[in-house]
């Protein structure tokens, strides 16, 4: 019976440990969103892989607009016949999140205009920004967009037919 006490009293001492152990790991990463939000940078979870992005950077504004996003998203759905089919409903979602996103920040603008974002040419990674600017993904974000304000023109067979070719062909 004295056997059981002590083996019982060590494993609740293991236990305890270990709960404290876990409540620590929580402070931890608590803390480390508070010093990231004070630092301004935005962490996101992606495929398990923690990713940093810098709030305060021009390319990330440059990777925030419309153009890019289509673009990306264009590519990542064209790799199989599944991503084709769903396309059109991601692109849909991407320009509505956006337009979303674009009438909050002008709001929170209007309210409090100390919240505008500087212009590009104030950041320090500017020159970056303008290369990412001139990247396929844009690029290619850019002439969907074209293609949508034209589509009763057949924009978005141009856009298929004429503008991807020409955009793979400036690539290489």
């Amino acid at each position: 019976k004295f056997q059981n006490e002590v083996n019982s009293l060590s494993i609740k001492k293991q236990y305890l440990e270990l709960e404290n152990l876990k409540q620590d790991l929580i402070i931890k990463k608590l803390e480390s969103k508070k010093l990231a939000k004070s630092l301004g940078v935005k962490m996101s979870t992606m495929d398990s892989k923690i990713i940093f992005i810098q709030s305060n950077s021009a390319k990330a504004r440059i990777q925030n607009h419309l153009s890019y996003k289509l673009g990306q998203a264009l590519i990542e759905n064209s790799k199989n016949i599944f991503g084709y089919i769903r396309m059109p409903y991601v692109l849909s979602y991407i320009k509505d999140k956006h337009k979303l996103e674009q009438k909050i920040y002008e709001e929170k603008v209007k309210e409090n205009p100390k919240l505008a974002l500087p212009p590009l040419e104030a950041y320090s990674d500017y020159n970056e920004a303008l290369k990412e600017k001139e990247c396929f993904t844009y690029k290619l974000g850019q002439e969907f967009i074209k293609a949508s304000q034209n589509w009763h023109k057949g924009g978005y067979i141009k856009f298929i037919f004429k503008d991807v070719p020409r955009l793979k062909e400036k690539l290489k």
